[in-house]
């Protein structure tokens, strides 16, 4: 099932539902388009390597991308920081999916980003406007963005995400794991959703896990690939602060997951993190490592 497939499906469970006189997504409906929780981990490779072997184990790239499809790629390039310094997402993550994307044929590879500061300035300090070129992709900041309600939003009720987003066949989300200083305490793939919308401000101004658990519960990526080759320990999301060197790519379609075993690479218990526990109270993964099936590859 492609991205707008799925979309086709949970809005027609929220119809539903709203007739049943309930207003948000329940477990169930979640459950009936969502596999089974499961991650995948490369450890002790190149950052290129371990993705590569990531995407192999989940089944290659053809699973999720069909020849012809439009494929829309989200790393985080939010900030003007170099790659070593883990604000960013890698370069060589980013490319490699990219190049992975291409070579199964798919018709456009667009990496986009809402950025924090000036995005002529991020994309290339970061690396990943050099790497995503040479890998035969699009690079560019979004041009147009659409309003969209947010169906099962409890504080975000509407929003507006950049077109390329919306009418992507694939969505593939690559966040970096960091730390962050805010009330989200980590910044991950969910998190990375804040680079989707126009006005990430609003987040800041009510409620910013419960925002960030509902813009999770309308974009639904077909893969999420998570950057940890480095992690940033301190002074997140925009750094300069420690950078560990953790060696790790981790991959799968149970993001909530992928943000819980993220946490805890951080030395973060995933139950104190509000956004991954409400995320898995919406039935949108699981956050108990303990029932998650986590294969080193």
């Amino acid at each position: 099932m492609d991205r707008k497939e799925f979309i086709k499906t949970a809005m027609a469970s929220v119809i539903g539902i709203m007739v049943a006189g309930k207003s948000r997504l329940t477990a169930e409906v979640v459950k009936k388009v969502q596999n089974t929780s499961e991650i995948f981990v490369a450890k002790d490779g190149s950052p290129s390597d371990m993705t590569s072997k990531v995407i192999k184990a989940l089944g290659g790239i053809g699973k999720f991308v069909k020849k012809g499809s439009k494929v829309v790629i989200k790393p985080n390039i939010a900030w003007n920081r170099s790659p070593e310094q883990a604000a960013n997402t890698h370069p060589e993550v980013v490319a490699t999916v990219v190049s992975l994307c291409k070579s199964a044929g798919a018709s456009s590879i667009i990496v986009t980003d809402v950025t924090c500061d000036p995005w002529n300035v991020t994309y290339v300090v970061s690396g990943i406007k050099e790497a995503v070129e040479r890998a035969g992709g699009i690079i560019k900041p979004p041009e147009k963005f659409r309003k969209v309600a947010i169906p099962s939003g409890v504080v975000l009720k509407e929003a507006e995400i950049p077109e390329d987003i919306l009418d992507a066949d694939v969505l593939i989300n690559i966040p970096v794991v960091k730390v962050h200083g805010s009330k989200a305490k980590v910044t991950i793939s969910m998190k990375n959703w804040m680079g989707a919308v126009r006005d990430r401000g609003y987040f800041h101004r009510t409620d910013l896990n419960q925002c960030i658990a509902d813009i999770s519960s309308f974009l639904k990526p077909s893969l999420t690939i998570i950057d940890a080759t480095r992690i940033l320990l301190t002074n997140g999301p925009k750094g300069p602060g420690t950078v560990k060197e953790t060696k790790i790519v981790a991959g799968g379609t149970d993001f909530v997951a992928l943000d819980a075993f993220g946490a805890t690479l951080l030395g973060i218990d995933p139950s104190e993190v509000r956004h991954i526990q409400i995320a898995k109270e919406l039935g949108l993964g699981e956050s108990d490592l303990s029932k998650v099936k986590i294969l080193y590859v």
